[in-house]
């Protein structure tokens, strides 16, 4: 098969992530629950995968929530932080991982909530929306820091920086840049950012974490609460992270297979010179539209497009058919492709990752 969407869940993972896995399943017992050999030993998986993620994210292993995946991140970092009654800022490019736990707010609501609008042309129109829309009475935003329609990357860094103010608070959805971009939480700007674990880092699927600012102060409230391993006598869960938002027992086999994905991590070195060799193949092909992109902007390496005369779904299954996988339809984010223009129809949708070679891209061509 070629493989052509990794943008769902980066694929294959490798044999190192497999065996890491397989090893925890037949010598760990569960974290913090025993003094003895096998439980100290899921602590010790738990605590490494902690230390590289916040190596690679630029926090501190304490500030690391694990999670399984980023929508559970998402979930607890937008209702454990939301400001009461108060006005929350989001974008017209959001997956339904940020929007429903929103909009689930504010039906209830719990808060008012406003949308600024992105511009795939000029990143200091978004950032002055951005600025505009914030005002000086939103006191919380969740932006998507790439999307998952047309990989879009938004100038995050200098949106944070438009507001100044020191109480407000942002929150970023990395699941699309995570693994494809350098991040590190505080040249963002960002308090929390949240990730999957099986996309562009290539753990298994049934990982993520929320990733703290490492000196911010947080006070989250909790969506669960269980045994935490610690402060047993306490109704309450514990006040300190990350033990306040890990209630039960973690998925010590995941965890295991994501500590091994981020020690073998490295940036993939061909995604941009295949990117552009998508692009260009697809613009040359008659009846093919190539959808959200424009020139200059920064991207990941996700294309959407459609063909004339066919719907997204059936060119999606005709491709299936020649093994050739990519995902259509509206990707869980039908608001972005509202403001992509491609709402009613929606897209098929390219994304590339670590394993995909020039021969791929050419096989998709020819097929079409």
């Amino acid at each position: 098969m070629i493989y052509l969407d990794n943008g769902a869940t980066g694929f294959p993972k490798s044999q190192y992530v497999l065996d890491a896995m397989k090893q925890a399943f037949l010598t760990c017992g569960n974290p913090s629950r025993g003094s003895h050999s096998l439980s100290r030993r899921g602590d010790e998986l738990l605590y490494k995968c902690r230390v590289l993620l916040a190596k690679r994210f630029g926090t501190l292993p304490e500030r690391v929530i694990l999670t399984k995946n980023a929508t559970e991140a998402l979930n607890l970092a937008i209702k454990g932080l939301y400001p009461r009654h108060g006005e929350v800022l989001t974008s017209d490019l959001e997956h339904n991982a940020v929007l429903r736990p929103l909009h689930a707010l504010r039906t209830a609501g719990e808060i008012t909530l406003k949308q600024f609008r992105t511009s795939l042309s000029d990143d200091g129109v978004t950032v002055e929306n951005f600025r505009t829309a914030a005002g000086k009475t939103v006191s919380m935003a969740v932006v998507t820091h790439g999307s998952n329609v047309c990989g879009r990357v938004l100038p995050v860094k200098e949106m944070r920086k438009s507001v100044g103010r020191g109480d407000f608070l942002m929150i970023l959805d990395c699941s699309q840049t995570a693994g494809h971009l350098p991040i590190d939480i505080t040249e963002l700007g960002a308090d929390v950012i949240c990730i999957p674990g099986h996309k562009g880092l290539y753990g298994p699927m049934g990982t993520g974490a929320l990733i703290c600012h490492p000196t911010r102060p947080l006070a989250f409230r909790t969506l669960m609460e269980g045994g935490s391993g610690v402060l047993s006598r306490s109704l309450f869960m514990p006040e300190e992270l990350p033990e306040r938002l890990e209630a039960g027992t973690a998925n010590v086999c995941g965890i295991a297979g994501l500590g091994a994905a981020l020690e073998e991590f490295s940036f993939p070195k061909k995604e941009k010179a295949l990117f552009a060799r998508l692009l260009e193949g697809l613009k040359e092909k008659k009846g093919i539209t190539v959808c959200g992109y424009c020139k200059g902007g920064t991207y990941l390496p996700v294309v959407l497009f459609n063909k004339e005369g066919t719907d997204c779904e059936d060119l999606a299954l005709e491709l299936a058919e020649k093994e050739i996988a990519v995902r259509a339809g509206l990707h869980c984010a039908p608001a972005a492709h509202r403001t992509i223009g491609t709402g009613d129809l929606g897209g098929v949708r390219v994304s590339l990752g670590r394993s995909n070679r020039e021969a791929d891209i050419d096989a998709l061509l020819e097929a079409l």
